[in-house]
């Protein structure tokens, strides 16, 4: 299709079916109900299927309806924000946004990245909240949240924007009081330090994989620590030995306050979600905050990662 009034037409029909009738449509699109009648039998005609089914009373879509209508959205999202970037209107973006984020995805990757968001939208203000715990998202008041793993709360709606690596690390200083691990099962005899909080995956357990074959360990904690960066001190002070996340483990390991033990296995990422409230009409504020979190938040991390900052 390329017809510049076919956008309108899909418009239309994502209308239709989210009022459940052509003539809810027409009203609240302020059109006639036999013209919104003609554009989708139109755009049926252009996508060569039938889109809707209906009847006096009924109406439901079809299969070709049910595609088209995922697709539409996802084509409409995108016009709406090029629209938006087109005609400048986030630059004018004023108001407050509250903001939560596990503690150290947000110390050392979700503040410089509002930092940047603000330099682009002075008008407006935001707080960033730092918790380890499950929240209560909505009741809360949050506008976003970044956090580790996704959600089973109904009332959010999360997806992934960025995987987080992670290394197996000890200091130095520990490996010479204790012999170096050749295998997997050889950490069970080391002292391992955790992270408190269970819904991070990493307070006794460690799942190891090389090739085809998966090596589960589970571990008795030494210590429990309840952020990642007090976590990082305790392994280079050499109390134990842990994961840490790539991007504070490569700077150790080149400056030599760290060592990966166990080199040819790995750990599988951890998966990092953005989510916001999904029974809100999204404002213009929020909506732009999502899109500039979703694009910056994996190039802040791949920085990280390589070490350029």
């Amino acid at each position: 299709m390329t017809n510049l009034n076919d956008l309108q037409q899909i418009r239309e029909f994502v209308q239709i079916a989210d009022s459940g009738s052509i003539s809810a449509a027409a009203k609240i699109l302020g059109m006639a109900q036999p013209t919104l009648s003609r554009h989708l039998a139109a755009l049926e005609a252009q996508v060569g299927a039938l889109l809707i089914r209906r009847d006096t009373h009924t109406m439901s879509l079809t299969e070709a309806g049910r595609i088209l209508l995922g697709d539409a959205r996802e084509l409409l999202a995108l016009a709406d924000r090029l629209g938006r970037r087109l005609h400048g209107e986030r630059r004018n973006l004023r108001g407050h946004l509250r903001i939560v984020s596990v503690v150290d995805v947000g110390q050392w990757i979700i503040s410089r990245v509002l930092s940047r968001f603000r330099r682009l939208h002075p008008q407006v203000t935001t707080e960033l909240h730092l918790i380890n715990r499950p929240t209560k998202f909505v009741k809360e008041g949050f506008d976003c949240g970044i956090m580790v793993g996704g959600t089973t709360d109904r009332r959010l709606t999360s997806r992934k924007i960025a995987a987080l690596h992670r290394r197996v690390v000890a200091a130095p200083s520990f490996l010479q009081e204790h012999t170096p691990p050749r295998r997997p099962e050889d950490l069970s005899r080391l002292p391992w330090l955790g992270i408190l909080q269970p819904h991070f995956y990493a307070r006794d357990r460690l799942d190891l994989h090389r090739g085809g074959r998966t090596v589960k360990l589970k571990f008795p904690p030494v210590m429990l620590l309840d952020t990642v960066t007090a976590l990082r001190e305790a392994v280079i002070q050499g109390a134990g030995f842990s994961t840490i996340p790539e991007w504070m483990a490569a700077r150790d390991i080149a400056a030599g306050r760290l060592v990966q033990l166990l080199p040819d296995w790995h750990i599988e990422p951890v998966d990092l979600h953005l989510a916001h409230a999904s029974h809100e009409q999204l404002s213009e504020r929020v909506r732009s905050l999502l899109e500039y979190l979703e694009e910056e938040v994996p190039r802040e991390i791949q920085k990280l990662d390589l070490g350029d900052r």
